[in-house]
């Protein structure tokens, strides 16, 4: 009896042991390795216009060695259309236009007959909100999208001031306690409008840009932060020149020439309008409520007949992930190699397919070092960040952790 008591007494130990190895690892995530210090911070940064080749154009010192410690996404695909009231949404919420109901610059909202610009009315939780209800302390930075959006601290500090955009980050980690902030440096996306993405005014903004960030590092040293704070860089669109050849017709000109009346602006809308086209790089275009399916089916017929565009109807928008209304009953877009205005001209654009070229990558603990990616899109940068940092992602967030980006 005492031999066979011994023996199960050995018996029920290893047993024992054996559920506390496993119950442990089950705690363990898979994305963040003990060997790994916690990530106890987050720095969401989005350069506006910040096409993935400037890397390669202008070699940015500083965020070259980000890069290099971290984990690039090559090929990132942003939301269509490619401008920045849309994209800045959807990479803080990790959702696309259909969920936020931003869907560009500018919209025509038909239940109130209005065209409305300046947009803010986002309907999906952002990662500020969802890491305040986890008892984070969030800020943001010239981030529109996140101001009085689960934001404990918000500056606008000059949209295009890439050091005081660095100093307003750094003072929100030092002085205000912020785990998360969320901060945009704009300079790029401007001057790339003015003088085209290959240009000496542009690499002076990347340079600019780079230089900042040099800084903002050097401040997380500083601070003790480096080692533990999780970075996301990336862009809400990139910027190409003007193409040489354009577009046949503005559609807006093509439709006034087959009779429909047409408002382009808030000023032109009127109860005789019939079709609202707004410029987003490609066109959005949205049918009245009075226009019968007859004239509907005579307007698809005139845009279907540009010269240079291709039109997208409700079932490719749908896979873009636009707005069922917000985005337009249809989208004129230029095809490969055509603008729909400006062509030849100085100065650059984006809103087409053309600009799904965002710069993105990934820099922390549990981020591979010294890796690449092929692909990835921008609504995967919050549930990425959030898988880090353990917190669940909102119900509308309709990104994915990106797996491979992880060591």
């Amino acid at each position: 009896m005492s031999s066979c008591f011994i023996a199960l007494f050995h018996v029920r130990k290893w047993l024992a042991g054996l559920v506390f190895l496993c119950l442990l690892g089950a705690g363990r995530s898979p994305a963040q390795p003990s060997g790994n210090p916690p990530a106890t911070h987050v720095l969401f940064l989005t350069a506006d216009g910040f096409r993935t080749d400037y890397i390669e154009w202008y070699e940015p010192a500083n965020l070259k060695r980000l890069i290099k410690e971290g984990v690039r996404v090559m090929h990132a695909t942003n939301v269509f259309p490619t401008v920045t009231t849309p994209n800045m949404t959807s990479l803080v919420t990790g959702a696309y236009p259909r969920t936020t109901g931003i869907a560009g610059n500018s919209q025509y909202v038909k239940e109130e007959d209005r065209i409305k610009d300046k947009l803010r009315d986002n309907h999906a939780e952002t990662i500020a909100e969802t890491l305040r209800k986890a008892g984070w302390k969030t800020a943001g930075v010239n981030h529109f999208m996140l101001a009085g959006r689960g934001t404990d601290f918000y500056a606008s500090v000059g949209y295009d001031d890439s050091e005081k955009t660095t100093d307003a980050i750094l003072d929100v980690l030092k002085n205000k306690k912020a785990q998360f902030v969320g901060a945009i440096y704009g300079a790029a996306d401007h001057a790339g409008h003015r003088f085209g993405p290959q240009s000496a005014q542009v690499k002076e903004a990347v340079l600019g840009i780079d230089k900042a960030i040099g800084r903002l590092v050097a401040g997380l040293k500083e601070l003790g932060l480096y080692e533990s704070t999780l970075i996301a860089f990336t862009a809400d669109h990139g910027m190409s020149a003007f193409e040489s050849k354009q577009a046949a017709k503005e559609p807006a000109q093509a439709l006034r020439q087959a009779g429909f009346k047409v408002a382009t602006t808030p000023a032109e809308l009127n109860a005789q309008t019939d079709i609202v086209v707004l410029d987003a790089g490609v066109r959005m275009v949205y049918f009245r409520a009075p226009l019968n399916e007859i004239r509907k089916t005579e307007a698809r017929s005139v845009l279907s007949k540009i010269e240079g565009t291709e039109l997208l109807e409700r079932q490719a928008l749908d896979k873009l992930g636009c707005h069922d209304n917000r985005s337009g009953d249809l989208i004129v877009s230029p095809l490969p190699g055509y603008t729909i205005r400006n062509a030849g001209k100085t100065g650059g654009q984006h809103g087409r397919f053309a600009e799904r070229n965002p710069i993105l990558f990934f820099h922390g603990p549990g981020f591979r070092k010294g890796a690449t990616v092929e692909s990835g899109r921008t609504v995967d940068v919050v549930p990425t960040l959030l898988r880090l940092v353990k917190v669940a992602p909102a119900k509308t967030v309709e990104g994915r952790a990106l797996e491979n980006v992880f060591e």
